[in-house]
């Protein structure tokens, strides 16, 4: 590899000295002063071509990583820029061939050396090339230019590069790339999120000018509602509310809760929940506002379904938190109390305690016992005494549930009236003392009937007999102790005489027990089978009876004495609930209906039981007869004195479900019978 110097292709003239000489002492200007050139293509440093050298003095020159390739096997010359790019490959690298140096990169920079040698010069702004650089292969890219060097004869004896590696340049373009795709990315999906969210994101400037909303609520509405036109869109009873509350907040700087009614496409209103937050700058200044809309219609349509039914129940109740502060005050508590809401809300439980119960009652009321002592969930009824706001006291009974908010405890109480109840037993109490007594009364009287007729036989017979022995002694002789025989006449005349007053007087009796007119008047039916219903059912809760009462509108009145009728009433049904005691279907039937003639009305009471036997059947009224182990036998028979006493007839007979019927009547006015007649 010779040329003629004046084209920079032949030799330095002998003498001339180190054509490298002048580059000074570089790290690498010494390594290829060092190194044996010999056999290596380029011969003595001093044979060196002109171009070639000017080459190297140039790279060594150079703060830019260049290498040359020279030879047909392309050996190595580069300078101290690109010992950095080859990494632990350096010094070795010096006068290999290129290809071996970068043996894991052969494919990719072959073909770009031989396009080079072919005399095509090449220029690549970025090319990756995987490369070993005594950390395992990485990742390395590189921007460079590839020039032919030509020899004195014209042909392609090496190649130049000059060269950049833009790895980390490539890789944060690639960082930020990658960023902005994820930036785009979460824009979008946070762009999707708000579109399908429920809730409706908007903003504002600093002084309140809405300046973006969710698309939906446009959907919503049909309007942007940019700038100040969303008050607008809300119902003019909430308009001024809404106005003030944003002034509010935009003077004061607080957050906005406000629920509101907003005017839909359809122009239906739906009820909206809208927050919004306040951004500061440095200087305390708002800057922007960030707010969501939230649809809480359905929510607010069941508060205030549950607030109805709240006010409809007809128990009162109180809400009050852990210190016994009332919180909430219901209409039935009002009425109860006498207390308008606004008089209680917010003062302590125990104003509607009477004073000397307060310090007893207090903490049942207001508050809640502790869980440790059993007091979670809620807490057993319980009867106590209130208080009313004109002083006066009532029983009451109470209920207490505890409710948890997070961190918060508040306790619903429950509170009925207890008062007419208390009536209602009472009269109950009363009427149960009436019909006992009426009940002996009449049992003694059907007990009477039956010695009058039992003794009066015996009686009438004495009578008869003495009456004999008084004609015999009238027959006989005069002369035989007239004196004595006046005495025995006179004796067995005063025993008959009292004999037929006897009988006289249990004929009364009997007369008195059987046909007793009582108390008759004008009756309402209705009131006085519902009240014989309350007392027969009174205690047979777990029977699980069902009852049903059916009266004609044609029978309201009659003419009875209340208590006597009730008293049937009620003995037939107790007699009916026993017998259907074990049953799978118990239920219990009274009617009230027209009987014919229109002159009375029939009661008939009917069960689901066994029904009776005929050989029970046949004596069921008669006196003393029981099927009961411990009965007196005495019921039905007093239920038929009675109902004969009014001019009625009583029966039984079976029914279709294989029961029991029980009919009888009872006289109604004239008025009754003549609207049956119609």
């Amino acid at each position: 590899m010779t040329g003629r110097s004046e084209t920079g292709g032949g030799p330095s003239a002998r003498g001339e000295g180190d054509p490298l000489a002048a580059i000074g002492a570089s790290p690498m200007a010494a390594a290829i002063r060092a190194h044996d050139w010999t056999d290596l293509g380029l011969g003595r440093r001093e044979d060196w071509p002109a171009g070639v050298a000017a080459l190297v003095a140039l790279m060594l020159e150079s703060r830019q990583p260049m290498f040359l390739l020279w030879g047909a096997e392309h050996r190595l010359v580069y300078n101290d820029a690109y010992v950095a790019l080859l990494g632990a490959k350096h010094p070795a690298a010096l006068g290999r061939p290129f290809l071996d140096v970068w043996r894991e990169a052969r494919d990719p920079l072959a073909a770009l050396v031989e396009r080079v040698f072919a005399g095509h010069p090449a220029y690549r702004d970025d090319i990756r090339l995987d490369l070993d650089r005594g950390e395992g292969l990485k990742e390395a890219h590189f921007a460079f230019s590839l020039s032919p060097i030509r020899d004195a004869a014209g042909a392609v004896g090496g190649l130049f590069c000059v060269c950049t590696e833009t790895t980390a340049t490539v890789l944060a373009q690639r960082r930020q790339r990658l960023a902005e795709e994820r930036l785009r990315e979460s824009e979008d999906n946070y762009r999707h999120a708000v579109e399908l969210s429920p809730q409706i994101a908007w903003t504002t400037q600093g002084d309140g000018t809405v300046d973006q909303v969710s698309i939906r609520w446009r959907d919503l509405t049909g309007l942007a509602h940019t700038g100040t036109s969303w008050l607008d869109a809300l119902h003019p009873e909430d308009r001024p509310r809404a106005r003030e509350a944003w002034r509010r907040s935009l003077a004061e700087g607080r957050p906005l809760w406000l629920e509101m009614r907003a005017r839909m496409r359809s122009g239906d209103y739906r009820w909206f929940l809208s927050r919004a937050y306040p951004r500061f700058g440095a200087d305390g200044a708002i800057l922007r506002w960030y707010g969501t809309t939230e649809d809480i219609h359905e929510r607010k349509i069941g508060e205030e379904y549950l607030r109805s039914i709240i006010e409809t129940v007809p128990d009162a109740m109180i809400v009050t938190d852990a210190e016994g502060t009332v919180r909430s005050f219901s209409q039935a508590a009002e009425r109860c109390f006498g207390y308008r809401a606004e008089e209680v809300i917010g003062a302590n439980v125990r104003l509607l305690l009477p004073e000397r119960h307060r310090a007893v009652h207090a903490a049942a009321l207001g508050r809640h016992r502790p869980e440790s002592e059993g007091g979670k969930g809620g807490e057993a009824e319980r009867v106590i005494r209130g208080r009313r706001k004109d002083g006066t006291t009532f029983p009451m009974s109470l209920s207490i549930g505890e409710i948890r908010t997070g961190t918060e405890r508040v306790f619903a109480s429950f509170i009925r009236d207890l008062t007419e109840k208390r009536q209602a037993e009472k009269r109950v109490e009363e009427m149960q003392a009436e019909l006992l007594h009426m009940s002996r009364f009449t049992a003694l009287g059907e007990m009477a009937s039956a010695l009058a007729h039992e003794l009066n036989q015996p009686l009438t017979a004495i009578s008869n007999y003495l009456g004999a022995c008084r004609r015999l002694v009238e027959r006989a002789p005069d002369g035989r102790g007239a004196e004595p025989e006046d005495l025995l006449a006179r004796a067995i005349a005063d025993a008959a005489g009292q004999a037929k007053r006897a009988g006289e007087i249990i004929r009364a009796l009997r007369a008195f027990a059987g046909r007793s007119e009582g108390r008759r008047q004008r009756e309402a039916l209705p009131k006085l089978l519902d009240e014989a219903s309350a007392l027969a059912l009174v205690g047979t809760r777990d029977a699980d009876i069902a009852l049903r009462i059916e009266i004609d509108p044609a029978v309201r009145v009659v003419i009875a004495d209340r208590v006597q009728i009730q008293q049937v009433v009620v003995n037939l049904m107790r007699n009916a609930i026993e017998a259907m005691q074990g049953r799978p279907h118990r239920e219990l039937r009274i009617v009230a209906r027209p009987a014919a003639g229109g002159t009375h009305v029939e009661i008939l009471v009917e069960d689901t039981g066994p029904g009776l036997p005929p050989e029970i059947a046949a004596k069921l009224f008669q006196p003393f007869h029981t099927t009961k182990p411990n009965g007196m036998g005495v019921g039905l028979s007093i239920c038929r004195g009675i109902v004969e006493g009014h001019g009625g007839r009583i029966a039984a007979e079976a029914n279709e479900a294989g029961g029991t019927t029980f009919r009888f009547t009872v006289p109604c006015p004239p008025a009754e019978g003549r609207t049956h007649a119609a």
